[in-house]
């Protein structure tokens, strides 16, 4: 910040210091600018202009000179100033009112020996000249004021030599040797350039707005003249003459130059032709007029000093086609280098063959005494290398320290080369920054970076055996090259390297699939049992529906109580294989666990009851510790029985395959069970040890995945822990294993509390009496016994064999709740609820289904029933329903 404070200061002296000059320059004479404004305007009259003139004693002296001199070839002696004028011309005056208007208000002339001024002068001179000439063929109006505006347009040139010669000298020097833009350097060093200072200057003498205007208009670009017009076309006439004027002067070659003049041309319209005969022309007007400016009037000796401008031009070139011919042979040295290497490089498989092959030809080749290649290796934070010196090449592997820079203490190389590698961590460039054009520098040496497909991988440091600060681009850029062909031929090794890892990875999972491939043969086998169980379950489950209610009206009824023991010992065994039944539909359609507020304390005590007597005949003792006030938790009773009992047999495995192993101790097998409670999270804990065989690290990490065991074959699935992970997490809790390999293993369960209960609502009384109910079932005896249980409650039943039917009763009556099953003919129970919705409305509906999964029951739901039973079904239990149903409506 405080360099570009200082900068603006300095632009901001520099502008005050060439306006202060401006002011302190003299004003040119009154009568002059006068005169020259009436000719410029054309509105001259000779005698108005000669009295003019004779009233300001110097100017008529320079115009009766002039007018006496040999060019104009008068014998006799003039001795007025209307003859003077009459001889002379009116552009001749011009030139003179022009020569005392601006050269003779700075302070040196041309002659007194200033180079840069002489050159000014004779650019100016000759711009004049060319523009009068082009304005002749192209723009004859223009005529008249082509040469006065060629005379002004570089007097702010002159303004900024007089009031800061030596920077402004160094400024026009440095635009010769760089070809950079004059109006650039001076506006970057004086904060403005010197086509405005002109304009100041010619606005504060008061000449004509159109010299003023043309002065500063004309370094713009063509295609801004050509569109601006009026004085703008001036000053493109003035553009085209002063590239005219540097093209015969040969002393500013510009690329621009030859750019502007091909749209100026195509503009004026002018041949090539008559182009010629103009250039050819400017060298005399040149010669006719220099008198008058104090230059040389010799047209012969203009045209010398272009030449001996040319000459020196050539040399130079010469001189620079030798070096750039020294240049190319290097860089062609250089690339038979790159290509013969490119070729050997494809054919090598090895890195190490890779870097030894590198450092051969860096020091055979290109003639680099010493020198380090190294190769990045991420994963293993190492650098892995060849030093090579004259003699021999060194294999080096240099681990990386904290700073990402190599740890080279003890190593053989030599100091400069191991100062180099310390800064390596300060060469990696970030992701995204442009790859370098050119090498970098550490003392004596070249570095060469390497960059793979995902960055920076390396480095090639060399010695070069000339100074690396004197290569050229060429050679800087096929070092590059060089280089990244080393990378390349790196990063394929590497992806060959992984390509065939990753052949033997594929192998082995392979291999992995086909024993998996078994297994699932072997569960689809199992699957396919239990969709024929859960078939043959709901054939079974709608008679022996009707068997488990007619025995609980038949026990409802009897008196005996021996008679009732008997039809209570029944209902047992029709309640067990109920249960059987649901367990083969379950497995053959697994549910979505029933989420509510279970102990868990009861729920472990009744898996370890399941488990008690095997683990005491395999000797392992059971030990337990429960939190008493443990809160109930939201979870599905029987699937976390699944997990704990799953678990519990896990550990009794593990610790009978560690009482098998003959290295391993044998003490008795032991499985502690805690529950605990975690009040800060608000959570149940499940802590289950055992001290058996344990589990290594590699499998810890894999034991959740399916199909995943360490059992015999034939002993396990693989998906007990897979299953036991999916009930926890639908539980929105954690299961986490703590193992070490022979040192037993440690399972802890984490599951939410449910929330606290809120107060029951109070129990609104009604009565059944008189409360019209449908129940709609294509089994006949399922019928007879709704109806006839019904009506012992004190219902009104009408009944009906199908969907059809019931559709029929519910346009012409109306109810207070129905009994529904699924699956029945004519129109199912699906098909009847979305028919059905303007009669049902708000009337509560009860789903009886044998075999519905929760997809169905879901959609039923959504359809507008209230809840599902599953057949076979208790009969008080389903009055209850009933009741609680029809007490929440009328509530």
């Amino acid at each position: 910040m405080h360099f570009d404070d200082s900068s603006v200061l300095e632009e901001r002296t520099n502008v005050k210091t060439i306006i202060r000059h401006i002011d302190q320059l003299p004003s040119p004479p009154p009568v002059a600018t006068k005169v020259l404004t009436e000719v410029l305007n054309g509105a001259a009259d000779f005698t108005e202009i000669s009295r003019l003139i004779e009233t300001d004693q110097s100017l008529t002296l320079k115009i009766l000179k002039i007018a006496n001199s040999m060019a104009y070839g008068y014998r006799g002696k003039i001795s007025t100033i209307e003859s003077a004028v009459a001889t002379i011309g009116l552009d001749t005056l011009k030139n003179a009112l022009l020569s005392v208007i601006i050269r003779d208000s700075f302070c040196n002339a041309p002659e007194e020996g200033d180079e840069e001024l002489v050159r000014i002068w004779k650019h100016t001179l000759a711009t004049a000249v060319a523009a009068s000439l082009l304005a002749e063929r192209v723009r004859p109006e223009l005529k008249g004021i082509a040469f006065a505006a060629g005379i002004v347009h570089d007097c702010g040139k002159l303004v900024l030599l007089t009031a800061l010669p030596e920077d402004y000298e160094k400024l026009l020097n440095k635009s010769r040797e760089t070809g950079h833009s004059i109006l650039d350097l001076e506006q970057q060093h004086f904060g403005v350039a010197h086509t405005q200072v002109g304009k100041w200057l010619l606005q504060k003498w008061g000449l004509p707005q159109t010299l003023s205007d043309v002065t500063w208009l004309h370094h713009h670009s063509p295609e801004a003249l050509i569109t601006l017009g009026g004085s703008a076309e001036i000053a493109a006439l003035l553009s085209l003459a002063g590239i005219l004027a540097h093209e015969v002067m040969l002393d500013e070659p510009n690329q621009e130059h030859t750019q502007a003049k091909d749209a100026l041309l195509a503009y004026f319209d002018l041949p090539a032709q008559e182009l010629s005969a103009i250039i050819q022309r400017i060298g005399e007007g040149y010669a006719n007029r220099a008198a008058m400016f104090n230059l040389k009037n010799d047209a012969a000796l203009f045209y010398f000093e272009a030449l001996q401008r040319a000459n020196s031009v050539l040399s130079l070139k010469n001189a620079e086609l030798q070096q750039s011919t020294g240049h190319l042979r290097r860089a062609n040295a250089l690339l038979e280098v790159i290509g013969d290497a490119s070729s050997a490089l494809a054919e090598l498989h090895d890195t190490w063959d890779v870097l030894n092959t590198v450092a051969d030809i860096f020091r055979l080749q290109l003639n680099a005494r010493e020198g380090f290649i190294h190769s990045l290796d991420t994963e293993k934070q190492c650098l892995r290398g060849i030093f090579w010196s004259s003699s021999e090449n060194t294999e080096i592997s240099l681990p990386l320290g904290q700073d990402g820079n190599p740890k080279s203490t003890g190593l053989d190389i030599p100091p400069r080369l191991a100062e180099a590698l310390q800064t390596l961590s300060y060469r990696i460039p970030e992701s995204g920054t442009p790859r370098p054009t050119r090498l970098s520098g550490a003392g004596p040496y070249c570095l060469a970076p390497l960059f793979s497909s995902d960055g920076f991988s390396g480095e090639i440091i060399f010695r070069p055996q000339r100074d690396g600060r004197r290569f050229i681009q060429e050679e800087h850029s096929g070092y590059l090259q060089l280089a990244q062909i080393v990378a390349t031929t790196l990063e394929r090794l590497a992806m060959e390297n992984s390509l065939e890892q990753r052949a033997e990875r594929l192998a082995s999972t392979l291999g992995k699939l086909r024993r998996l491939n078994s297994k699932l043969v072997q569960t689809e086998r199992l699957a396919a049992v239990g969709q024929l169980a859960a078939g043959a379950a709901h054939e079974i489950n709608n008679p022996l529906a009707i068997i488990y209610a007619r025995t609980q009206l038949m026990a409802h009824r009897e008196k005996d109580d021996k008679k009732k023991h008997d039809f209570r010992q029944m209902m047992d065994q029709i309640e067990r294989i109920t249960s059987i039944l649901k367990n083969l539909m379950d497995f053959a359609r697994p549910t979505p666990p029933r989420i509510e507020a279970t102990s868990l304390n009861a729920l472990t005590k009744r898996t370890l009851s399941l488990v008690q007597g095997e683990l005491t005949k395999n000797h392992i003792r059971l030990e337990t510790a429960f939190f008493d006030a443990l809160p109930d938790i939201l979870g599905d009773a029987s699937q976390l029985e699944q997990v704990l009992l799953n678990l519990i047999i896990n550990s009794e495995h593990a610790i009978i395959e560690r009482l098998k192993r003959p290295d391993m101790s044998n003490e008795d097998g032991l499985i502690h069970l805690t529950t605990a409670l975690d009040k800060r999270q608000h959570k149940a804990l499940i802590v289950l040890t055992d001290n058996g065989i344990g589990i290594s690290q590699e499998n810890l990490k894999k034991i959740f995945d399916p199909f995943f065991t360490t059992k015999e074959e034939g002993k396990g699935t693989g998906l007990g822990l897979s299953t036991s992970y999916g009930i926890i997490a639908g539980h929105d809790g954690e299961i986490h294993y703590d193992s070490r390999e022979k040192a037993g293993t440690t399972v802890t369960i984490t599951l939410p509390l449910a929330a606290e209960a809120s107060p029951a609502a109070p129990k609104v009384q009604t009565t059944s009496q008189g409360t019209a109910i449908l129940v709609v079932d294509d089994e006949k005896h399922i019928r007879e016994i709704l109806k006839e249980s019904l009506e012992s409650r004190g219902y009104r039943v009408q009944a009906a064999p199908d969907g059809q039917t019931a559709l029929q009763r519910l346009s012409q009556n109306r109810y207070r709740l129905m009994l529904l099953d699924l699956r029945m003919p004519s129109r199912d129970g699906f098909s009847l609820l979305e028919h059905a919705r303007k009669h049902i409305r708000k009337m509560p509906v009860i789903i009886l289904t044998g075999m519905a999964g929760p997809e169905e029951e879901q959609k039923a739901l959504a359809l507008g029933a209230t809840r599902c039973v599953h057949k076979p079904f208790q009969i008080k239990a389903l009055m209850d329903d009933i009741e609680s149903l029809l007490r929440e409506k009328i509530s």
